[in-house]
């Protein structure tokens, strides 16, 4: 094989197209240029962002609507560390992102020059895999290793920073593709787990993000089927199975549904598949049973786990069912429970979620907030990455950039972007881009003029609100006209679903919510067993 010499830069886009991107979110600056040059002759479609945090969320949304990695691109010093706060959201919900930015040439380093920074020391703690490109030599290399460890085992971000004089200088193209590899379990703890459910009489299933990650949603609801067991997921991991099937749960934890938490707590073993056992997923339950914990990821294991199984869910899955053939399970049906729908300012904060959640064949991006617990209570998922949020970092600001990612992931799809007044106004400036790459999105603005989550937490805690209110918000439907998105504002939960039945282009739909709304901040409920 020949190598062929040509510019470090050029080496590292051709090494992108051959792992497939073909889309990149970002904005260049002065130590990026010669990248930007060669990104512009490639196949690669650009798309400029209002700020470069937001590229990191949109390719984090790519990724996760897609199941490819995600890409956002910077300059050194500033924009380098607005990606980093970005690629934190990743990061924490394990979704593979690559960002490549460039870098101070090396001959100012560490001098205290403008915009000099150690960018590897910043993106180490939020990535998997962070390098400066030293020697043009190994640029290709180096390419291939972030891509690998940002979809490896658990997935996450992956950072290469790329100095400006490093950038010009020649390289090689090396033209191989890497491998992928999955970890398989280890025969004996298949044996061993399937001594453990031939023991059990209520097993149940808990499926997360994990689950997702793995596709292995069909196999999830074979493996339930075969076994006899009912399945709960994480909040990230709704959809895997869908929320109308027989067995399903819904979500469980501290949002969860009273009939999954229920479940959990009688259980007399607990199957956890791509499932962190967090605070947020077991809530303040007290589990008395046997624990399988099955995730790529040794730091994901918890102390709880009766057993714990190293393997990719799938392979996991694969491996277990044929020792279950011919056998046959009957489990009690117990469906999730749809929350009530209450008057006055709560009642009327909830009709406008069901109306979202009615448009079931819709993906959705939410923020955080308040809004986020009216939706997440009132959907039903039907698939895998249908609901996309910041689960383990709660970035406000997120849905807007997130979508899109989801969008130029799914054209095709409808994609509804849903946010309070106070996350719209942390990203707003990218309906310049939505506008700009006429991305048709339904955007949700629920507006109480506050933030209204943490206001009602401060009246908890200390019986005021402070630094919450917005005395002087911007008028969003005027907002949205003079980026040239067309702005409506709704006074029924029924206008609200007939303007996003059709979206042909992008709307922002502005729904007036009570300031006194809020949501119940009292420990979950667990269903009576009747």
């Amino acid at each position: 094989m020949i190598l062929n010499e040509i510019k470090t830069v050029d080496v590292v886009v051709k090494a992108l197209e051959r792992l497939g991107f073909d889309l990149a979110f970002g904005m260049p600056g002065m130590w990026s240029l010669p990248l930007y040059n060669a990104i512009s002759t490639s196949n690669i479609r650009h798309i400029l962002v209002r700020h470069e945090q937001h590229a990191a969320y949109a390719a984090d949304g790519y990724a996760r609507a897609s199941g490819r990695v995600g890409l956002c691109l910077g300059t050194a010093g500033p924009g380098a560390v607005n990606i980093a706060s970005g690629i934190a959201v990743p990061f924490k919900d394990h979704s593979p992102v690559l960002a490549i930015t460039g870098q101070v040439p090396t001959y100012e380093q560490g001098r205290g020059w403008i915009e000099d920074l150690d960018l590897r020391a910043i993106f180490s703690p939020l990535t998997k895999f962070a390098a400066i490109i030293s020697d043009p030599s190994e640029a290709y290399d180096v390419v291939c290793r972030a891509y690998i460890s940002s979809v490896e085992g658990c997935p996450g971000p992956s950072y290469v920073g790329i100095p400006g004089d490093i950038q010009k200088k020649p390289s090689k193209d090396k033209g191989y593709l890497p491998t992928v590899s999955l970890l398989p379990p280890e025969p004996r703890s298949i044996e061993l787990v399937a001594e453990l459910i031939r023991e059990s009489a209520r097993p149940v299933i808990l499926a997360g993000w994990g689950a997702v990650l793995s596709n292995a949603s069909e196999l999830i609801i074979q493996l339930a089927e075969t076994i006899g067991a009912q399945v709960a997921t994480s909040m990230m991991g709704r959809g895997v199975i869908p929320e109308d099937h027989p067995l399903s749960l819904g979500p469980a934890g501290r949002r969860g549904s009273p009939s999954a938490n229920y479940a959990l707590s009688g259980c007399d073993l607990l199957l956890a598949l791509g499932c962190r056992l967090t605070n947020l997923t077991l809530g303040d339950l007290r589990l008395n049973c046997k624990i399988i914990q099955v995730d790529v990821e040794e730091s994901n294991f918890s102390p709880l786990a009766t057993f714990k199984v190293k393997s990719d869910v799938s392979l996991f899955i694969e491996t277990l069912i044929p020792k279950f053939r011919g056998r046959s399970h009957s489990p009690v049906n117990k469906t999730a429970v749809l929350p009530e729908t209450q008057s006055g300012a709560n009642g009327i904060a909830k009709e406008y979620a069901h109306a979202l959640a009615r448009l079931s064949e819709a993906t959705f991006t939410v923020d955080i907030g308040q809004h986020t617990i009216w939706l997440m209570q009132a959907l039903r998922v039907k698939r895998p990455r249908q609901v996309i949020f910041s689960g383990n970092l709660s970035a406000m600001g997120y849905s807007l950039p997130a979508a899109m990612g989801v969008k130029l992931a799914n054209p095709d799809r409808k994609v509804v972007a849903v946010m309070g007044d106070g996350g719209f106004q942390m990203s707003s400036s990218e309906l310049s881009t939505i506008e700009e790459n006429n991305l048709a999105i339904g955007i949700c603005v629920f507006n109480n003029q506050s933030l209204g989550l943490i206001r009602q937490l401060q009246e908890v805690a200390y019986q005021k609100p402070y630094g919450v209110d917005y005395s002087a918000p911007p008028d969003y439907l005027k907002l949205a006209d003079a980026y040239g998105i067309e702005g409506v504002l709704v006074s029924d939960p029924a206008d609200l679903e007939e303007v996003l039945q059709t979206i042909r282009e992008p709307v922002l739909i502005e729904i007036p919510i009570p300031r006194s709304a809020g949501v119940d901040l009292s420990k979950p409920r667990i269903l009576e067993d009747k």
